[in-house]
């Protein structure tokens, strides 16, 4: 017996396009606020760099282990929810007050008790998050059959997980975190200030919150048009099943690749705010103006996204444009150590990085919208294997992996500040540029190398749009032949 096929002549309407988008926004604003942990938890509330760092990388450990789980769980779910709804409606509460406590630290705990609160904070957004990304995310695949169509929907998902992350981090830089006068007299810049930070995190907290809620009841009327488990007639069967699925050549190539990714990511993503604040000695406005350009990227992406998968075919488009969104990456740092650059505070810096922003960020979200579209079509070939829709675990297996070599990456995070003695609370302008330079040597080769490997192993992916249509039609045909049977749901 094999789950029912989508059903790919009804057309989706665009409120459902649209409230399926903005469930990407919740997860955009969860990496917001995990992504100000190391500069606030170390630079502003003085905890070591490697205690925070180890606490990052333990809770990408934790959720990467408990999204599987999520995923098989809201596979096999039978409900009058559906599959995946009840878990995306059980997220939208804890997962808004842990992004809330996460910058709301309770005031005058230090050391232990702080790092204590900080991890469980992490912790608890990561699972909290992924019980409502996991099966949202998993409902591309039946929302948008057609092979262009996911591609186009999963370019309204990127574009308003970019968009609206980038105009909160705006908001905050302007209206929350403003330059200060620091105890000993010095003006320090907005980012650095802790008053600004418990304000950020209730309004990440609140539009997390209706994020999750309006996604959810957005696409409520979806329920009844999406498939519903068969049982499987024994455990041997259902772990037959979860085997086929993630022995799959074209997911484990998918995976592989974000591994390797994923270990660059882990080891120097966190590096970031370290750059802008003190490699570059940008203010909390002038990082506005270059998360600004990064806000603007995904209006390109999704117009380009979508023309360039149909004109060259995905794999090949994916290839392009991750390639050259790695060499507009690292070309600022390196032309700043080759000396090639003027010095900080020169009008030519902040043009120079927001046209480099807009221009690499671009072609990462036309990549992972790309990315995105092709994981989707794995979930066809599965089904004509196995007979059975397995969105849910090739979503969550697929990070699974990532994020623990990320979480691992960014325990390393903080020994890579700790081997070049990065200063904690330190003042932008007073690092020694001996530092500066040390760290930097060791972000490029690492990001390069990575970004290369992880985009030389995506090239063995194979499925084409004629193979994907001939496994719908595959599916179609095995549901035609299979007799009806009454399936009954239990109430819940």
């Amino acid at each position: 017996m094999s789950d029912p096929a989508p059903s790919s002549g009804r057309r989706l309407p665009l409120l459902t396009k649209v409230s399926y988008a903005i469930g990407s926004i919740a997860f955009g604003l969860k990496a917001v606020a995990i992504g100000v942990v190391m500069l606030f938890y170390n630079q502003v509330l003085g905890l070591p760099a490697l205690w925070v760092s180890m606490a990052i990388g333990a809770a990408l450990i934790v959720d990467a282990i408990a999204s599987p789980v999520i995923g098989q769980v809201s596979d096999m779910w039978r409900s009058r929810l559906g599959r995946r709804h009840p878990f995306m409606y059980a997220a939208a509460l804890p997962a808004s007050l842990a992004v809330w406590a996460l910058l709301n630290p309770p005031q005058g705990w230090t050391g232990t008790a702080l790092a204590a609160h900080m991890t469980s904070c992490i912790v608890a957004a990561r699972v909290s998050i992924a019980l409502f990304e996991i099966p949202n995310a998993s409902l591309l695949p039946e929302l948008a059959p057609g092979y262009d169509d996911r591609t186009v929907l999963s370019g309204y998902r990127n574009l308003l997980l970019i968009v609206v992350p980038v105009i909160m981090i705006v908001t905050a830089l302007i209206l929350f975190l403003t330059p200060f006068v620091n105890d000993h007299g010095q003006h320090m810049p907005g980012q650095l200030n802790p008053a600004g930070y418990a304000r950020y995190g209730l309004a990440l907290a609140i539009m997390i919150f209706l994020s999750i809620m309006v996604s959810s009841l957005g696409t409520h009327r979806e329920i009844r048009h999406l498939s519903q488990p068969e049982r499987h007639p024994s455990v041997a069967a259902l772990f037959a099943t979860i085997a086929t699925t993630l022995l799959n050549r074209n997911f484990l190539v998918l995976t592989i690749s974000g591994v390797i990714a994923g270990v660059g990511t882990g080891l120097v993503g966190g590096l970031t705010d370290y750059f802008n604040t003190f490699f570059w000695e940008l203010s909390a406005r002038q990082i506005s103006a270059l998360t600004g350009a990064v806000g603007l990227s995904p209006f390109a992406a999704v117009a380009i996204g979508p023309l360039f998968a149909k004109r060259f075919g995905k794999k090949p488009a994916l290839l392009g444009t991750f390639t050259l969104s790695l060499i507009a990456g690292i070309l600022p740092v390196s032309l700043r150590l080759l000396g090639l650059l003027p010095p900080n505070g020169s009008p030519v810096i902040l043009p120079l990085l927001v046209a480099d922003a807009f221009f690499a960020c671009t072609l990462v979200i036309v990549g992972l919208i790309i990315l995105t579209s092709m994981m989707a079509d794995i979930v066809e070939q599965v089904q004509t294997q196995t007979g059975r829709r397995s969105e849910g675990l090739l979503f969550s297996a697929d990070t699974m992996l990532k994020q623990i070599v990320t979480g691992v990456g960014a325990m390393g995070t903080g020994l890579i500040l700790q081997f070049v003695h990065f200063p904690e609370k330190a003042v932008p302008g007073q690092v020694p540029q001996e530092i500066l330079t040390h760290l930097a040597t060791i972000y490029l080769p690492i990001n390069a190398s990575t970004s290369l490997l992880s985009i030389a192993v995506i090239s063995l992916f194979s499925i084409t749009r004629q193979d994907h249509e001939r496994h719908l039609a595959n599916i179609a045909g095995l549901a035609v032949t299979e007799p009806e049977t009454e399936n009954e749901l239990p109430r819940v």
